[in-house]
């Protein structure tokens, strides 16, 4: 069983949304408030559930739910990435695929037809490839 996480709340993914649409353009907004709660939510509930997920699998929870549950107006593929890599920072891992190839992998799961436990496997294969511990100075 891995520490309770830090996970990410509804303030900074707005405000992580907010920036992406400032910087990238696109429709500001939330499409489904229900949704968007869903989805922050559902790392927590794998935590609380399955303490024995990894955290990359609670990583592909952000993502996976952001690219398939449209929360908002515009930049969901966008937010998808942007709260795998914040949520990893705030737990001391690091992102290590380039934005190139990051991206064409997002793209790539967003197109794909497959069921959602076989993106979701995907995903957190992906992340936990993709993604090492850093060492913390205390």
């Amino acid at each position: 069983m891995i520490e309770e996480p830090k996970g990410l709340s509804s303030k900074a993914i707005r405000s992580i949304q907010d920036i992406l649409i400032a910087r990238t353009g696109g429709i500001a907004g939330i499409l489904n408030p229900t949704l968007l709660e869903s989805t922050i939510d559902k790392p927590k509930f794998f935590f609380q559930y399955e303490p024995e997920s990894s955290i990359f699998k609670l990583a592909a929870a952000y993502g996976y739910g952001f690219l398939k549950n449209h929360c908002f107006c515009d930049g969901n593929k966008r937010m998808d990435l942007a709260a795998v890599s914040t949520f990893l920072r705030k737990n001391d891992y690091l992102l290590t695929a380039s934005e190139v190839e990051a991206a064409s992998f997002f793209l790539d799961l967003a197109g794909a037809i497959e069921t959602y436990e076989d993106g979701f496997e995907r995903l957190t294969d992906w992340i936990e490839k993709h993604a090492i511990k850093l060492e913390r100075e205390d």
